[in-house]
């Protein structure tokens, strides 16, 4: 993935300004009025983010809601709900609020009359501009790409912005244009827009028919697009883990490019000033090369973004730097916590190299091995669907295959049949044991822990490891060989070896993970004890090691939390004591840290009391049979 920065021109800019003070004053005022109504400015924010088409359509829906209560609550429809992640208290107080009758308070009917004052104007502004740089930017990228490669996708979060932008390019792409959103497929048919099923798309994005595919969120759930090469964020959502989902559409089994294209849109300045959202996305690739991959460790971090974005587009102007920068110092504390977490994982998880031999079966082999093996009548061939099959299993027919091509063409119809699929599962169990023997004709398997590996006898009285399907189907049917004792024992050898050496390394990335834990634990512990002694500081007016000393001293729990993981550095609790001076709201409640601090001890003096596991080369058993052949 790359970002793409795009400069606003001066017009676009100002209008930029004008709309996140709107958003920061009457956010503000609404919160005064009543807890929880504040969310509302930042539903245009976000919107602003997309295109100043959503964030005018938006716009006149509130107006109209203000003016007559007509349109939707509040004039937010679901995407605006669903983008915003409100927790069921806010939106119980949000429904509760608008079935109330009766006449406005003063304060109210005031702060109403101005905020309609103010959304005329910017929605005339909007209508004013003359130019739309992004809109531009798009025109251009998509025919530098599609010389290149076949399809597009383009997302946004907002149908109102899928909307403009088609109604924008249908004159150029005409019939290779369509859209995939809440409203299901859609289609140009040279006259007018018309609905059509999904599997209609995404056949005919496939084949080339459709080259632009227009898609909102809903596509990131149920249109799988691994044949496209190309796709643009058109937005950026402020959680970074729904772009994910986005890129998850593509990235999967039969993609047919060995590179996407993946650009992110971003706004900025004339003069390359940052928006909230291309400062935090850019401080985010600093730290974790987040455009090039999400770790899935940090994803409990990464889903607190969009509350560090939402408060700093909120916040009063001359404060947005301030908090944006707390922001992102609290979020980048706890990635470079995380990270030794994370690259301990990274470790474990890495494979050995490659040495250029063939897997030990694939899905064609597994196929001919359970088509005529025992289970082979149960299977038929599918009367429409190629490569599929009629599986007769448990009193009911399955449509099945064993070509992921063919599951993803009929989602939720075909089923693969591939490692992990519980139906598969129950094949294999249904299949009867080899007979096992001490010695005799035939191969060995030697088991122990989790390996599992297959030996045939070889010349000069040694054995040779099967390693693939098709090998073994060569030995058995060459004349059989004699298996010794010996052999069986050697195969033993050979394996508890292997076992070992797996488990000891396990144990040893399990220990150093825990470590590092153990330290992330350690590490935010001593940020709670520096916030609380900050809150000390800055409530009693007293010195800050004093202001230690007295939270150390408060008995539980943060004696134990002290005892467990030491002091913070009388830096750290200075910058926490600086930030409650320049904003009130950086102090967190005594109740909330204390809170926390309970919750962090427990798991602490868990992790304290836990106790050394065994080594782990004991615990290794193996044994050893030979599966007779004749």
């Amino acid at each position: 993935p790359e970002p793409v920065w795009i400069h606003m021109n001066s017009a676009e800019w100002e209008l930029y300004g004008r709309v996140e003070d709107y958003v920061s004053r009457f956010y503000q005022r609404l919160e005064g009025e009543r807890k929880g109504l504040g969310f509302i400015m930042t539903v245009y924010r976000r919107r602003l983010t997309s295109s100043f088409a959503a964030l005018r359509r938006s716009l006149q829906r509130r107006r109209d809601y203000l003016l007559d209560r007509a349109g939707p609550a509040f004039g937010l429809t679901d995407e605006d709900t669903e983008e915003a992640d409100l927790d069921d208290d806010t939106l119980e107080e949000l429904e509760r609020w608008t079935a109330e009758e009766g006449e406005l308070e003063p304060s109210l009917r005031r702060l109403v009359s101005e905020e309609i004052h103010e959304i005329e104007a910017i929605v005339d502004a909007v209508g004013r501009l003359a130019e739309d740089t992004k809109f531009t930017h798009l025109v251009d990228n998509l025919q530098q790409v599609l010389a290149r490669r076949d399809t597009v996708a383009v997302f946004t979060h907002y149908t109102d912005t899928m909307d403009d932008l088609r109604r924008r390019l249908v004159g150029v792409y005409g019939r290779s244009l369509a859209c995939y959103s809440g409203r299901g497929g859609e289609r140009w048919d040279g006259a007018q827009w018309v609905r059509v099923p999904k599997e209609e798309v995404k056949n005919a994005f496939r084949s080339g028919d459709i080259r632009v595919l227009l898609c909102t969120e809903a596509a990131s759930e149920g249109l799988n697009l691994q044949t496209c090469g190309v796709l643009i964020n058109y937005d950026m959502p402020w959680n970074p883990m729904r772009v994910e989902q986005r890129i998850g559409r593509f990235d999967r089994i039969g993609q047919t490019h060995a590179d996407v294209w993946i650009r992110h849109y971003f706004l900025l300045g004339p003069d390359g000033e940052e928006t909230v959202e291309a400062t935090v996305y850019r401080a985010l690739d600093d730290r974790i090369d987040w455009f090039r991959s999400i770790v899935g460790e940090l994803g409990p971090i990464l889903a607190r973004i969009p509350r560090a974005i939402e408060r700093a587009a909120v916040a009063a102007p001359e404060n947005r730097d301030a908090v944006l920068a707390q922001a992102l110092a609290d979020i980048r504390r706890e990635i470079e916590s995380q990270a030794a977490v994370v690259s301990l994982d990274e470790w474990a998880a890495v494979l050995p190299p490659s040495d250029g031999t063939e897997p030990p079966l694939d899905l064609a082999d597994l196929e001919r091995a359970l088509r005529t093996g025992s289970l082979g009548s149960r299977f038929a061939p599918h009367p429409d669907i190629p490569a599929a099959l009629l599986l007769d299993w448990s009193g009911r027919r399955w449509e099945v295959t064993f070509d992921a091509a063919v599951a993803d063409a009929h989602p939720g119809r075909v089923r693969l049949l591939t490692y992990g699929e519980a139906l598969l599962d129950e094949l294999l169990s249904a299949l009867g044991n080899p007979v096992e023997a001490g010695e005799g004709m035939g191969v060995i398997r030697a088991s122990a822990g989790a390996e599992r590996r297959w030996f045939a006898p070889a010349a000069g009285g040694k054995i040779e490891a099967v390693c693939t399907l098709r090998r073994l189907e060569e030995y058995l049917d060459a004349p059989a060989s004699q298996v010794e004792p010996p052999d069986v024992q050697e195969a033993v050898r050979i394996v508890k070896a292997a076992a070992q050496e797996n488990l000891s390394r396990t144990t040893q990335v399990e220990r150093a993970r825990d470590c590092a834990r153990r330290g992330v634990l350690k590490e935010r512990a001593r940020y709670l004890i520096a916030e609380a002694a900050a809150g000390v500081a800055a409530s009693r007016d007293c010195e800050l090691r004093t202001a230690l000393e007295r939270v150390a001293a408060s008995g539980y729990p943060w004696a134990g939390l002290v005892k467990l993981a030491g002091y913070p550095d009388l830096a750290e609790v200075e910058q926490a004591w600086m930030r409650c001076l320049q904003d009130e709201a950086n102090l967190t409640s005594t109740e909330e840290l204390k809170a926390q601090a309970r919750t962090l001890l427990k798991v602490l003096a868990a992790r304290a009391d836990a106790k050394e596991p065994p080594p782990p080369a004991q615990s290794v058993q193996a044994s050893g049979a030979v599966l007779r052949t004749e």
